[in-house]
């Protein structure tokens, strides 16, 4: 994708509920182009360009800002339980093109919207950072160094939020670090200069039973790991659950995982 755009992404039930409810920052699996799907405007169009045939009283969207650093891909042709997008664009006359998003963190300024049968749309909330999350949440769920944006800052690092040329840093801690603003009891944050930070992601990956994963969240006896396969049967080996057609998660114990790796993946300077 040459060009950062606005992308929509179709949530299934269980994400809608996590987003509402703990506040669920991360995002990936297939996402579209929002100003190419803006002619489907009732549940039942947007569903059948996804290929379902369903008439609800509405369905979820989130439109946001092209992540920093997220990496995208065709979507995968092999035959699946779940409608494809053999072509690489929305089924219909949407013509709006589809890529599967490997796993990020909403960008800043991502907005949840509710479409109904009646073609009305509501924004139902927000997401304002890695340190204030979803507006109107029912909690606020501190956010993973597996899976977003992180900065260097004078010498630390931070979760880190881009906004134009600068960059919202946020610090998870009991004491706040000099010059940030406390946002709840842990989560602290500063406003900082672009051209002052140095933007990254860090994304550590294994194997469970044969299977490659991404770790998530890990944290004591439990490893939250996304499946970097969409094949039911390594799902099933694994005992995986499927939260949304070709994403499939699951927590183990990380004494499980071999062969684990990581990367660090750079934002490169702007040029001129």
């Amino acid at each position: 994708m040459a060009e950062r755009i606005v992308l929509q992404k179709l949530l299934a039930n269980p994400i809608s509920a996590a987003i509402v409810e703990v506040g669920e920052d991360q995002v990936g699996g297939f996402v579209t182009d929002a100003g190419a799907a803006v002619s489907l405007r009732t549940p039942s169009e947007l569903l059948a360009a996804f290929g379902v045939d369903a008439a609800p009283e509405f369905a979820d969207v989130v439109r946001f800002e092209q992540p920093r650093l997220a990496r995208f891909s065709a979507p995968n042709e092999a035959e699946r339980p779940w409608p494809g997008f053999p072509h690489g664009f929305l089924r219909g006359d949407s013509l709006a093109q589809v890529w599967s998003m490997e796993r990020t963190r909403y960008s800043y300024g991502a907005e949840y919207w509710r479409i109904r049968s009646d073609g009305e749309q509501k924004r139902l909330s927000r997401y304002e950072g890695a340190a204030r999350g979803w507006v109107g949440a029912r909690q606020w769920r501190p956010p993973s160094p597996l899976v977003g944006n992180l900065a260097r800052w004078r010498g630390e690092e931070y979760f880190a939020d881009v906004m134009g040329d600068s960059v919202l840093l946020t610090a998870i801690a009991q004491e706040g670090p000099a010059g940030f603003t406390q946002i709840h009891s842990r989560a602290w944050s500063l406003t900082a200069p672009m051209a002052e930070c140095e933007v990254f992601e860090r994304v550590f990956t294994a194997e469970l039973q044969g299977v490659p994963v991404r770790l998530l969240r890990s944290g004591g006896e439990a490893a939250e790991l996304l499946l970097l396969s969409d094949d039911p049967a390594d799902a099933a080996r694994v005992g995986a659950g499927l939260v949304e057609p070709g994403v499939y998660e699951l927590i183990v114990n990380p004494s499980r995982l071999v062969n684990l790796r990581g990367v660090e993946n750079q934002l490169a300077p702007a040029e001129g």
